[in-house]
């Protein structure tokens, strides 16, 4: 992780309670630049979360206080990191 032009995305997958979605939404929108979240199975309230490598110790931050401080159940499905070379400049 962490060559030279090497951007590392990362994919964390989780399970929500559904009346917990827009809480989660608001919340990583708040923190700009640290993650965006899409809903990929809304029956079984399925998030994904999206974010760099260089800001996935904060999203984990963000949703352990979640958890911790408002309750908030998130069941970490799977974290998928994938590299891509940024474009030659």
């Amino acid at each position: 992780m962490g060559g030279k032009g090497e951007i590392t995305e990362v994919v964390i997958k989780a399970k929500v309670d559904r009346s917990n979605i827009g809480l989660i939404n608001a919340i990583l929108e708040g923190y700009e630049h640290v993650a965006i979240m899409r809903v990929v199975d809304k029956p079984n309230s399925i998030i994904e979360i999206y974010t760099s490598s260089h800001f996935e110790d904060t999203a984990f931050q963000i949703l352990n206080a979640l958890q911790e401080e408002y309750g908030v159940m998130i069941k970490i499905l799977g974290v998928e990191r994938v590299g891509c070379k940024s474009p030659p400049r």
